[in-house]
This record gives structure tokens, C-alpha cells and sequence, in this order.
């Protein structure tokens, strides 16, 4: 008995994109260089397997899908399964039908006719095709079906990774199982299904394990706790945004050949933080309307229209896919609170001990709700504080569903909202003649003692007194501008560089250290804002320096209600 199933209704993120391939790909090339390059090795006997990791529509599926499309080696059958529900049939039948197909795909079989509905095909016509090359490999798989129509579900869970094993034995072919939100795994209904997934991979050694996940919490647990063992031997890749120089460049192909201005160059890149979903929705309704009006380059009149039609307007894109998100919690008291919680979080009470005070409950309640978000990945926990992984989630809150939905101000309009963001525009060309030092610095007078997580392990940010900037002093400056704060013991001796730090910035910060530990606790910072060459970044772990790229003082610019830093040019998402 052969399983098939229709294709169901497509979940809530598919419906407002589509996997990007070919010549509309864009960026990642050095992820997709490194795949490429993974496959290429598994042909010459060293399996390397892939996990890569990152939020929701960054590009995962996209990434998965441009690789599968660009690579064609006739030796390597690669199989691709997303898996969207938790029917262990459904894989099961995406799982041996991509098999087959990729198998036929690769002997020639469209060339025989009916290639367009070979994909299509139903799981039984796909393995009549193939039981002539394929027998044993066809075989394997009846008796997986018949498994499965017999209630026989771990057994045949198991064996179904077992047949890229068979195909090696049949074909000589290697295969690479390409798994999109691979901890969905642990929804199939068995028991232990990792353990089971880990046996497979470990013993497997003609296979690649391409794996994805779009949630973070989960593939970090299951990485953690069920698989700690056996994805040792992973190579995992965090997918971000883009880099504001990739978002940049994003722009300009999609609106082309009208031109950006600076002003706008910076306020897109810096609103969008380089997350490539919305980049390009944005992009996609501001080439509309630079079409419609004619303009030979892009302006402020039509952002702010294509801002209004996209958020404001109740039929807008982004509006009705942030709707979308709050709908688990539409029409209840208990869902209400939920949404309270989150437009405080938009207008910048971050601590929990501010929103108790706002929302008028307990510690415990507050809590609650917030891991609540927390595991559904609405929002981040950093330390002491909560904040948005998606920014522009934020401004809808902030200036939209809240005066819209939350306020009386029934007689907000769209052209006020239009005027709101010719404003934020005006303020992003105001900040890009401040002086990065003098940001930083300021940034540095917000703290009070709040503990965050700076990657390898939480940091004290202190309460500083007395915030300087200047050149030279006791530090060498090497050309850059230096910061000096001070407050309650504790003192940071901070320089800012501009382009890719080298050893030299490292070795000038850290000359004649001890001269201020008599009286302070003294940390040497490098804010590197184009990040650090490797040599530095190994000089700066031994010399004990905390180096902070720009993506990470543009989290503490969030964190403090600050817009960030955009610098274009390419540079390092971190240290």
C-alpha cells in the first residue's frame, strides 16, 4: 500500500515568501562555497556533516534550495525533506520519494519524457521507474511502507535511514540527506528519535547529514542534551542578517538603476538590520513606487508611502504578517496581557522589574509570560534583558498596533504615520555626522551595573561616573580616539577603531597595563567596528581584552534605546 499526501495548506511564514534559487539567489556565497566544499570531500572519503542554525526567514530554506539546484555531481544523489508536520508518514513518503526522484533525476530518466511530473509523481509510479536500476533499494522501501501500514512506526523510522546505505551497495552513488528544521524530528511520534537519528549518522559513513533548524531553542537543547556526542562531529553554521555592506548591495540590485541616497542607504540598512525577508519586501514595494513615480533615484517621499502601505495599511504585507504573530493571543483576557507585555517591550522596559511595575503584576506572572516568548522565539533573553530578535517586529509595535489598537488615538492616520518616518529618516542623517567614539561614549554613560551575556560567558556593564573620550593619554592611540570611564571601583580603558583591527590595536591598548589597577578594576575594550583580523583576535583572547565588533554594540544600542551604528564597507559580524 503506497502512502501519498497533498500538499497542505502552506504554514504561516510560507505564506508571505518563497525559497529564493538560481540567479535571484543572493549573498551567502560563503556558505554555500563551504557546502559545496563539504560535498565535494564526501566523494573522497571524509564525511564532514552540516548543522546550520538561525531564526525564523533568514534564508535557511533558501540557502538549502540554491545548493541543491547548483550542485549536479553525477556521483552524489542529494535528498531534500522539510519537515513541516508531525506525521511520520508524511516524511516517511517526502523522505523515499525525494530519494527516487533524485535517483532517476541522476540516470537520465527525464530525458524520457514526463520529467515535469516526476516530482509530482506518486511514491508508486516514482519506484516502478526505478525497481529496474534500483531493485534491492525499491525493495527496502516496500517493506518500509508495509511497516508503517502495520503500525510498526520505530521500526520503520529506523530503517528508513538505512537505505542510503543500500543505495551506496546498489549504485556506488554517495547521498547527502539534506534534513530543513531537523528538530522536528522529535514530533514524528518516536520515542527516541534522535538516538535512533544519532545511531544512523555515526555508522554512516558514505552519507552527509545536511541539517537545519529555524529555532534556535530547540536545535540548542537537542544539540546540548540528546545529541551532545554525536554533533561533535557537526559543523554547525549560525546564519544572521546580513552585513549592512550585503543589505547595501541588496538594495541597490533590487531598485536598480535608480540610485540610493546615503541618507536612505543608511536608514534601510539600519531599520531592516540586514534581515533578508523583509529587505525584500521593502525593496520589492519601494522599486514599485521609484517605477510608478519615475524617479531616477530614490526618496524620501517614497519610503515613507511604501512604510505606510506596508505596515500602516490594514490590508499591508508586514502588517498582516505581524497580525499574524499575535493572533495565538487574540480574544482573551489572558491573550491581551500577553500583548501588553510585548508593546512595553517596544517602548523599551526591557528589565523584568519594569514591566512588573507597568503592567501592575507579580514577579512570578511576569515570568511566566516571558518565557512563554521566550520559547516560542518571539523575543531574546540577554542577561537582564529582553529584547526583540526581530527589530522591525518592534517599530510595528511601537508606533502601529499600539496607538492603533491599544490608545484613543482613533484619528491616527496614515500620512501621520508617513510623517513619523520622514522623522526617524531625519534622525539617521543627523547621527551619521556624530562621531563614533562619541556614540560609544554616551552609550557607556547608560550603564548600571547590568549583567549581560557577551557571548562566551555574562559581563558586568558598570555604573560609570566619569565617561571621557580624546586622543593619546595613557593609552597609545594609533590614530583612533579613546574612551576612559571610571565609576565605583571599576574602570574601562577603551579604544574605538574604525576599519578591521590588526594586532597593532591590540598590542597599543594593552602597552603599560597596571598603571591604573591600584585604585580600579581596569578591563581593556577594543570596539572594533569593521571587526578583527584572526592574528588580533588571538592576540586580544591571551591579552585578556574584551573586543566587541559592531554587531554587538548595536545590540547594546537596542538594549539602551539607541539607534545603531551603521558603517558601510565590509566588515565582520563580530567578534
Amino acid at each position: 500500500m503506497w502512502v501519498r499526501f497533498p500538499s497542505p495548506a502552506r504554514v504561516l511564514l510560507d505564506m508571505f515568501s518563497d525559497p529564493v534559487v538560481g540567479e535571484n539567489f543572493f549573498g551567502r556565497q560563503e556558505i554555500v562555497d563551504l557546502i559545496v566544499k563539504r560535498a565535494d570531500s564526501l566523494k573522497a572519503g571524509y564525511r564532514q556533516n552540516v548543522a546550520i542554525i538561525g531564526h525564523q526567514q533568514l534564508g535557511k530554506t533558501s540557502l538549502l534550495r540554491h545548493f541543491l539546484h547548483l550542485y549536479k555531481d553525477p556521483g552524489i544523489l542529494a535528498i531534500y525533506v522539510e519537515i513541516k508536520f508531525p506525521s511520520l508518514d508524511y516524511f516517511v513518503d517526502q523522505f523515499v520519494r525525494s530519494l527516487l526522484f533524485r535517483y532517476l533525476s541522476a540516470s537520465g530518466e527525464e530525458h524520457c519524457g514526463g520529467a515535469e511530473t516526476m516530482p509530482s509523481m506518486e511514491l508508486e509510479g516514482l519506484a516502478a521507474r526505478a525497481s529496474a536500476g534500483i531493485p534491492q533499494t525499491v525493495s527496502h522501501i516496500r517493506e518500509i511502507v508495509e511497516l508503517l501500514r502495520h503500525r510498526k512506526a520505530e521500526e520503520a523510522y529506523s530503517r528508513l535511514f538505512g537505505l542510503t546505505s543500500v543505495v551506496r551497495e546498489e549504485t556506488g552513488k554517495n547521498c547527502i540527506v539534506i534534513l530543513d528544521e531537523f528538530h522536528k524530528l522529535g514530533e514524528l511520534g518516536i520515542k527516541n528519535a534522535f538516538s535512533d537519528f544519532g545511531k544512523k549518522i555515526m555508522i554512516q559513513k558514505d552519507t552527509l547529514y545536511l541539517v537545519s533548524s529555524s529555532s534556535f531553542a530547540a536545535s540548542q537543547k537537542i544539540l546540548a542534551e540528546k545529541l551532545t556526542l554525536l554533533f561533535g562531529n557537526f559543523e554547525r553554521i549560525y546564519l544572521e542578517p546580513f552585513d549592512f555592506e550585503t543589505a547595501f548591495l541588496f538594495l541597490q540590485k533590487k531598485l536598480a538603476p535608480a540610485g540610493v541616497p546615503e541618507n536612505l542607504r543608511n536608514f534601510l540598512t539600519a531599520f531592516t538590520d540586514g534581515h533578508p525577508f523583509f529587505l525584500d519586501v521593502i525593496a520589492g514595494k519601494l522599486r514599485e513606487l521609484v517605477l510608478l513615480r519615475n524617479e531616477r533615484e530614490l526618496s524620501g517621499e517614497s519610503v515613507a508611502e511604501a512604510f505606510a502601505r506596508l505596515f500602516f495599511d490594514a490590508q499591508g504585507v508586514l502588517h498582516q504578517f505581524f497580525m499574524k504573530l499575535l493572533s495565538p493571543w487574540a480574544g482573551s483576557r489572558e491573550g491581551r496581557d500577553m500583548i501588553l507585555l510585548l508593546t512595553e517591550l517596544a517602548k523599551g522596559r526591557n528589565k523584568l522589574k519594569d514591566l512588573c511595575r507597568v503592567l501592575n503584576r507579580s514577579r512570578r506572572e511576569v515570568s511566566k509570560k516571558l518565557e512563554e516568548l521566550v520559547e516560542r522565539e518571539m523575543i531574546l533573553k540577554t542577561g537582564v534583558f529582553y529584547r526583540f530578535h526581530n527589530r522591525i517586529f518592534k517599530f510595528w509595535l511601537k508606533e502601529v498596533y499600539e496607538p492603533k489598537e491599544l490608545t484613543l488615538l482613533a484619528s491616527l492616520t496614515s500620512g501621520d504615520f508617513s510623517l513619523r518616518v520622514k522623522g526617524m529618516i531625519a534622525e539617521e542623517e543627523s547621527l551619521m555626522k556624530v562621531d563614533a567614539v562619541d556614540r560609544v561614549s554616551k552609550l557607556f554613560c547608560e550603564f548600571r551595573n547590568d549583567i549581560i551575556d557577551l557571548g562566551e560567558k555574562r559581563r558586568l556593564l558598570p555604573h560609570f561616573t566619569e565617561v571621557t573620550a580624546g586622543d593619546g593619554g595613557a593609552v597609545p592611540s594609533g590614530g583612533s580616539k579613546r574612551i576612559l570611564a571610571k565609576g565605583n571601583g571599576r574602570c574601562w580603558i577603551c579604544k574605538v577603531v574604525e576599519e578591521k583591527a590588526t594586532e597593532r590595536e591590540v598590542m597599543d591598548l594593552t602597552a603599560g597595563e597596571g598603571q591604573s589597577k591600584r585604585r580600579f578594576s581596569t578591563t581593556k575594550v577594543l570596539v572594533a567596528l569593521k571587526g578583527l583580523e584572526d592574528t588580533a583576535k588571538l592576540l586580544a583572547k591571551e591579552r585578556k581584552v574584551l573586543t566587541l565588533g559592531l554587531s554587538k554594540i548595536n545590540m547594546l544600542m537596542e538594549l539602551y534605546g539607541k539607534a545603531p551604528i551603521v558603517r558601510l564597507g565590509r566588515q565582520a559580524k563580530g567578534p
